[in-house]
């Protein structure tokens, strides 16, 4: 494969935020499919770049999202507007022919932009996404409320440099599945300045804190889904249940969700943990290069 297009750094405000976000290949747009990557709970754009590094060359964004990475904003208490602002990113920037690809939370959030922006995205890949068992909704957000603030908050937040991080992370769960290629992709790109002259998490504890604490926020979600018209693949690891809710590696993705699309397609890899694209770059760069008709 050929070496990756140096990341391009840009950025757009939307509404009273601005989203930040790396594009590569641009003189590509229009002559093919566009990747739009979208990361998890307390990561940024840069941890796709060795999913990006098994790809042909092919135009893609990959976006910070709000209170994650280079994007501005703080901790919100509702997942719909993860997926309004991705929208209105869709929308900014005028992106056609996409294949969505979302991780985790943004698995949910690129489906309720999907369902707001359908003209805009040609084939959506939700991967292990945050879109739970229609039953768990209700009871699960009680169960948030009553265990009180989300241990996230309490994590480690200044470093002396991401050489620090990766030491302190390569040991522990879950980033001891990362490759250490996606552990550097993560860690390189995870700190920012603290204004005292020392550097912290650009992902603020809070914001993460706040981020998991909303998880059951949008029971809607399902609203969209019966919307989305475009083919779908869910690529999930094993469930968890409400006992194991706080357990990470285990998918939070309705085993049922493919088949509530109108052309969704079931991956199952038990054998893999809700952390694949990390975990596993390269089964992830051939699901998405088969979404996009990029040819190997």
């Amino acid at each position: 494969m050929d070496a990756p297009a140096r990341p391009d750094r840009k950025s757009r405000p939307i509404g009273d935020i601005t989203l930040s976000y790396v594009e590569r290949h641009p003189e590509l747009r229009g002559r093919g499919k566009t990747l739009f990557l979208s990361h998890a709970t307390g990561f940024h754009a840069r941890v796709w770049d060795p999913v990006i590094a098994r790809l042909p060359p092919v135009h893609s964004i990959c976006v910070d999202l709000r209170g994650h990475g280079h994007s501005s904003g703080g901790p919100f208490d509702h997942w719909q507007i993860i997926g309004q602002d991705l929208a209105a990113l869709f929308d900014t920037l005028d992106l056609r022919e996409l294949v969505a690809i979302g991780h985790s939370i943004s698995g949910h959030a690129l489906t309720q932009a999907t369902s707001l922006s359908p003209d805009r995205v040609a084939a959506l890949m939700l991967i292990d996404p945050v879109i739970m068992d229609p039953a768990f909704y209700e009871v699960g957000a009680r169960i948030m409320l009553a265990t009180g603030p989300h241990p996230a908050a309490q994590r480690k937040r200044a470093f002396t440099g991401p050489a620090e991080m990766f030491a302190r992370f390569r040991d522990r769960s879950p980033y001891a599945l990362f490759t250490p290629e996606a552990l550097h992709a993560y860690c390189d790109h995870a700190l920012r300045p603290d204004g005292q002259g020392g550097l912290t998490l650009a992902c603020a504890p809070e914001t993460e804190a706040a981020t998991y604490a909303a998880a059951f926020s949008n029971p809607g979600i399902f609203d969209h889904v019966a919307r989305v018209a475009c083919p779908v693949r869910v690529l999930r690891s094993d469930p968890f249940d409400l006992k194991t809710m706080h357990d990470f590696t285990r998918s939070p993705t309705w085993p049922g969700l493919a088949a509530a699309f109108a052309h969704g397609t079931d991956i199952h890899r038990p054998d893999l943990t809700h952390f694949m694209p990390m975990q596993e770059p390269d089964f992830v760069a051939a699901e998405i290069a088969r979404a996009a008709g990029l040819a190997a």
